[in-house]
């Protein structure tokens, strides 16, 4: 495997572990499958700058975000929704160091961005920035 699809493999299997501790149904990319009723999350791996760590060498620097957006119905108070973003973030914490084979992914930060209405739906996203060597 390449250096990306191991940071990708580390990112993904965090947000199972996620998913699962939570609960939630959840929309994979590229896995396809019936978007659920009920209140889910849908994952999307948006890589960023790759880019030589030094002037000579082959280390690469990569970055780039795992956008996790709770959707949920419009019946709810907003603080049920910070909330369970909240749990979600907490999954992703500061420093969190994620390997798949020798690649290591270090979570550098997390933003709850603002929710909007979204047809019948409220979408809140939240953006995991991640860095890593390799």
């Amino acid at each position: 495997m390449t250096a990306q699809s191991d940071l990708h493999s580390a990112l993904m299997a965090r947000a199972e572990v996620m998913v699962t501790g939570l609960s939630l149904a959840a929309l994979w990319p590229r896995k396809g499958g019936d978007v659920p009723t009920g209140e889910h999350v849908r994952i999307y791996h948006l890589p960023n700058d790759d880019r030589a760590a030094r002037l000579a060498g082959d280390v690469m620097q990569r970055q780039g975000y795992l956008i996790i957006t709770l959707v949920s119905s419009l019946d709810g108070y907003q603080v049920v929704t910070e909330e369970k973003a909240g749990l979600i973030v907490g999954y992703f914490n500061r420093s969190l160091k994620l390997t798949a084979n020798s690649t290591i992914t270090t979570i550098t930060s997390h933003t709850v961005r603002s929710g909007r209405q979204e047809g019948q739906r409220w979408e809140t996203p939240i953006w995991i920035e991640y860095r890593s060597l390799s």
